[in-house]
Order: structure tokens, then sequence, then C-alpha cells
């Protein structure tokens, strides 16, 4: 557009030119009138030419931290001093055009109100805009929401400045949950006494019992530096204390492309992280050890503890968790999980979308252990099979029609019938039913398993 306006400036200037020359030749006194235009317009120029704008930016959120599907304000004042010609500016989460992480933030954020691009003229006059952006949060995650974008193009085409800042402001969307408080039967462990002794179950206490070597799991916190310093063999050495007696459960979450089906926003995956927590938050009342870890392993895994303070961390955890299209071996699990799961006994809780017969293949290598042909299984584990269909059959047809729930395809009941016998399965459909209705068919079978 700025050239377009500068090509025209041209086109108009060189009229006048040409016809002052004519004036010369023809000495037609009346032609030199085109004379004083142009010189006027050159002066213009010329003194715009070198005047660089002086832009400020004052950039402020609402808020920092909100739950999916709140909506948080981007305010923007921006003042500009000298220049003369059109400004552009960018807002986020429009001036994260250019980043690799683009497609995550259209996918995760939507503007409501107002727009991100602005393009304004400077005149002779001092500038002083104030805009205001509404951004609804679709999906979970951590977003960097302070970087502005501007560029300056002279009037005349005299010259381009591009520039841009980071104000640091970083917006936190947390994934809602809800609080079961009531209604789920039956919560706590029906064991009352340990199955193995104390020291492998429940979280560490101040009881001191020896200096082992390091294993994979270990709190950073428990290293014993000075004893792994005096080791003749140069191994890291930790503290081992006394755990105090409370069952555990290990939620495993399947991160594979199945539990990508859908929107960004809403999906197998999406769903599992809302039922994650909502089930945490109850059994961490109830003194269960809860611990997160994902299949196939991406190095993100929160170990088995209790109290307020560990829900924070998964909370944590699954804000960064997310499906991934190739993956480790699918028979490899991490080490920390399977010392985890030979000392504790815990509860193992599989979230998965099992859409065909490979996704079974794939969890009997998760879950089995020994030679092919022989399927030597982890311990007993509950699988939450989150169907995926009634969330594809709502994207294509909602404009269209109104959207019932598809129920249970009897295909997967011959899926079922293909996994290990030690493993129970609960089918839920995220549209058809609740959290908290699932929460009370699941707390049963979590006696049964502990």
């Amino acid at each position: 557009m700025v050239k377009e306006v500068a090509k025209s400036y041209f086109t108009l200037l060189a009229i006048p030119i040409v016809l002052s020359v004519l004036a010369f030749i023809g000495t037609v006194k009346e032609l030199l009138i085109p004379v004083i235009f142009s010189v006027l317009m050159v002066a213009l120029a010329l003194y715009t030419g070198d005047d660089e704008p002086q832009v400020y930016i004052e950039l402020a959120l609402s808020r920092d931290r909100v739950f999916v599907g709140d909506e948080v304000e981007v305010r923007a004042r921006v003042r500009v001093k000298g220049g003369f010609g059109l400004l552009s500016i960018a807002l986020p989460p429009a001036s994260y055009r250019d980043s690799r992480d683009y497609a995550r933030y259209t996918e995760s954020l939507e503007v409501t109100r107002g727009n991100s691009v602005h393009v304004v003229f400077k005149g002779f006059r001092n500038l002083e805009r104030e805009y205001v952006v509404r951004i609804k949060a679709l999906r979970r995650g951590r977003f960097e929401l302070g970087l502005v974008r501007y560029t300056y193009h002279h009037m005349f085409g005299m010259r381009v400045i591009e520039d841009s800042w980071d104000k640091g402001l970083r917006l936190t969307v947390l994934p809602r949950y809800r609080i079961i408080r009531r209604g789920v039967g039956r919560i706590k462990p029906s064991l009352v006494t340990p199955r193995v002794t104390p020291i492998r179950l429940g979280p560490h206490s101040t009881d001191f019992i020896e200096v082992r070597e390091y294993v994979p799991g270990d709190p950073f916190k428990f290293i014993n530096w000075k004893a792994s310093a005096r080791s003749t063999q140069g191994k890291l050495l930790s503290n081992e204390y006394e755990r105090e007696g409370l069952r555990t459960v290990v939620f495993l979450v399947d991160v594979s492309e199945n539990m990508r089906y859908g929107l960004p926003h809403e999906n197998p995956l999406e769903y599992s992280i809302y039922l994650i927590l909502s089930l945490a938050k109850a059994l961490i009342r109830y003194g269960y050890n809860v611990g997160l870890w994902t299949l196939p392993d991406t190095d993100i895994y929160v170990m088995p503890s209790s109290g307020q303070t560990q829900f924070y961390r998964l909370l944590n955890a699954l804000l960064i968790i997310e499906g991934i299209r190739e993956s480790e071996p699918e028979d490899y699990l991490d080490p920390g999980l399977l010392r985890i799961i030979a000392e504790s006994k815990p509860i193992l809780i599989l979230l998965t979308n099992m859409a065909d017969g490979q996704s079974v293949r794939r969890l009997r290598s998760y879950l089995c252990r020994g030679d092919e042909g022989r399927c030597r299984g982890l311990g007993r584990v509950l699988i939450i099979d989150v169907v995926h269909s009634s969330i594809t059959h709502r994207e294509l047809l909602s404009k269209y029609m109104e959207t019932p729930c598809l129920g249970i395809a009897p295909s997967r009941a011959r899926l079922y019938r293909a996994l290990p016998r030690w493993t129970q399965v609960v089918t839920w459909d995220p549209l058809c039913e609740g959290v908290g209705g699932l929460v009370a068919r699941l707390m049963p079978r979590i006696r049964w398993l502990s």
C-alpha cells in the first residue's frame, strides 16, 4: 500500500515538472505555477524523510493465570512522536506469526473481541492510541504474550523501519478439573495393613535407614554429596528414608497419535487430563499417593507422593504434556517407573484410546514383560478407554444438526477381549457421561485393585 502511495506521489510530481519544462520552452507564464507545487512536495519529502518516529508501547494483561474457557484482556497503549506515514502494529497473538509455535497459538488462543493488528496514519501531530484485545483460552499450556511488532512506512517511501519488543508477559492456562465431594462410594483402601513393609509405601518420613547407591527416580534432595565424594568407586549415593504406609496410584497417560483425534482443544488427551486432575484431587484427599508417567516415555513424570503440593506437581506436569507422532520403541518403559512398580506395587490406571487393533498390540507391548509369546504383567491395571467417536461426530455435523451421543461401538468389545486377563477396561465417552458419574463407576474397581 505504501509503495503504491509513493509511486502515485512521484507520478504526480513528474507532471508539474514536465509542465514547468514546457512553460520554460514555450514562455507561457501560467504553466510556471506547477513549479510551486513541485517545490512544496520536494520540500515536504525532504523535511519528513529524516524524521525517525519514536514509538512507545505499553502492554499489560488483565490476568496471567486463567482456566480453559476463560478470557483475558490484552491492553496496549501506543504513543508515537515524529515521523510521517503509516504505522502497522501487531499485538499478541498476531505478533507471533513468524515464530515456530504460531500453530500452537492459533489452536489454543482465540480473539473474541478487538483486533490484534492495527494500521494507523501518523501525521504532523503526536499520535496516541489505546487498544484492547480480548483473548479466549481454548487449550492448556504456557504462552508468551509479551511480543509487540511494528512497521513504519514513510508516506513518500523514503524509509521503512521494523522493530519489536518483548515485554516478558506470560499467560498460564490451567486445565479445568472437578472437585468431587460426595457420591463416589467407598474410596478408602480396602486393606488397612499394607501388603508389603511400610518402607516401600507412602511418602518419605524423617526416619533414616541407610546410604545406598542412587537409582533413577530418587529425589534429588536425598543425594548424599559428601558420601558420594568419599566413595572409592565414584558412584552417586543417596539416603534412604522410611515411608508411611499409604497406597499408591500411578496414572499412565497415552500420548500417541490416537489421543489426538478430534479438535486440538477437544480430544481424548484433553479429556484424560481433565479426568486425571479430578480423580487425583479425590484420591489425595483420602490419603493416596499419586504419581504420573507417559506412554511412550517423554521424560515427563511425577514421582508418587501425597498432599496438596503433589496435586500442583501433577498440574504443572500436565500443562506441558503434548501428543507425539514418533516415539521410543514400544516396549520401552522408564526405569524409574519400573522401580516404583517393583517396590510399592501401585494401582496402575492407564488412560488411552483403543481405536484399532494396533492400539491393543501397543498396549500389550507396554504392559507385558518377558519373552515373546509370554505376557508377565506389571500388575493389575485399570484401563480407561476414552472414546473419540462422539467428539469427531460433533466436529463434522454440529453445524447441520444436533449431534446425539453415539455410544460404544461393538468393535471395541472385541478389542477388549484381546487384552491380558489381569486388566479391567472402563469405557468413557466424554460427551455422554460427566466426570462425576465416571468417578462413581471407577471407585469400586480401584478398591478391587487395592
